[in-house]
Formats: C-alpha cells, structure tokens, sequence
C-alpha cells in the first residue's frame, strides 16, 4: 500500500504497508476447492530487529571509497522471517486439503521452499499449485518444491490428510542475494500443527480448473506508429 514515491518504496513497505486483496468471480465460486476458513493468506517477508525488537533497516557504510553519503542500501537481506507479520508462527490445521494465497513480500530474497516433517526430515508434503499471478491454471500441478522470486504470488493447495499429531516445517535454502549468495540464511519460515480433529468431511480437488484461452502466433496484427 505504500506511495510508491522516489526513493523510499522500499521503507514504506518495511514499516508494514503491505497487504493482500483477493479478486474473485464465479468460476472460481464454482470450483470444489478449499474455502472460508480454509483458505488462508500468507505473506512472507524478512526483517532485522535491533536488541530493543524495533526495526533496523541498515545503510551503505560511508566509509567506501568513493565515498557516499549514508543511504539505506537498496537491497535488504534479513535473518529473521515472518508470515503475515509475526515471526516464525504456526497455524493448527486439520487433517484436510487447505488453499494458502502465498506472497513473496521480501525486498530482494528469493525463496526455494519444500515442507519438511519436524521430526523426520525424510518426510515431505507436495505443493499442489492451482494458480499464479495471473489467476487459475488450467489445471492443478503437483511439485516437490516451490521457487518464489520477490513479489511473485503463488495458489497453493496443501493436503494434510493422514497426518494427524504431526507437524511440518516450510523450509527454505536459497541464498541471498540469489543466486550467488553464501548460503541459505533463512532456513525457517513457518510451522503447520496437524492438531485439530476433522470438523466435516473434505473433498477431492477437480481435475481441471478454468479455461485458458491461448493465442494464436498466427494472428499477428500490424500497428502504424506515427
């Protein structure tokens, strides 16, 4: 939600003013996908805290030579993750299918992400994706692991059936900056508790979702620029 004015976007956003809205219509009304409370936004982000746990945004060391002025430095690099603005949560759920509306909200991190039993790493849960920035996919796609570059916005079904009194880790090893970095330096961004009993039955996910009309590299119009 920030001004977007020269220079500080980047501040603003750091300070909270950021958000999600959800643009719906009735074909997506139609579909069996999860709903109400199982539909649920996650934002992630990354962050520096200061001993005192208010924000630190760092600067460019003024010592470099050429020298320059103290400015914030354009790209920043937390150690410290959070999901809709709290660090390191988890979200009980139930042993069903649940829609998270995923955000990559960080200033310049990448993410490569994989869900992990917090007992035995050997242990992981699939991604199903059924939407992207632009809406649906024309049908639901099963992945291993989820790469996220800043900003980009993925729909994710998660499946926990079966898998009550378990709990599971979203990871994440991809280095900063991306990707040439030194290592993954957030390599935890939240917890699912499979805790909650089952409070009605679930339901299959469809095997298509919406149409997506593509274009035809035949039709190609001519535009006179003047």
């Amino acid at each position: 939600y920030p001004d977007h004015a020269l220079g500080i976007p980047r501040l603003n956003v750091m300070a909270g003013l950021a958000g999600m809205y959800f643009v719906r219509d009735g074909a997506e009304d139609a579909l069996p996908i999860p709903k109400g409370k199982y539909e649920v936004p996650l934002m992630i982000q990354d962050r520096l805290f200061n001993p005192d746990g208010s924000l630190l945004y760092p600067v460019q060391d003024p010592g470099v030579s050429p020298p320059i002025p103290p400015v914030w430095i354009p790209e920043f690099f937390g150690d410290t993750a959070l999901v809709n603005g709290k660090v390191f949560p988890y979200l009980e759920v139930e042993p069903r299918k649940y829609r998270f509306r995923m955000l990559n909200a960080c200033n310049a991190r990448f993410l490569h992400m994989t869900l992990v039993n917090g007992r035995d790493s050997h242990e992981t849960l699939p991604f199903i994706q059924i939407g992207a920035d632009q809406g649906f996919l024309p049908r639901p796609v099963t992945l291993a692991d989820l790469f996220m570059a800043p900003a980009e916005r993925f729909d994710i079904v998660i499946d926990f059936t079966g898998k009550s009194g378990k709990s599971f880790v979203l990871t994440n090893d991809a280095p900063s900056p991306f990707p040439g970095g030194g290592g993954a330096d957030l390599p935890q961004i939240m917890q699912f508790r499979v805790t909650r009993p089952l409070s009605s039955p679930d339901r299959a996910l469809p095997s298509n979702l919406v149409s997506v009309p593509l274009l035809d590299p035949s039709h190609r119009p001519t535009r006179q620029l003047l």
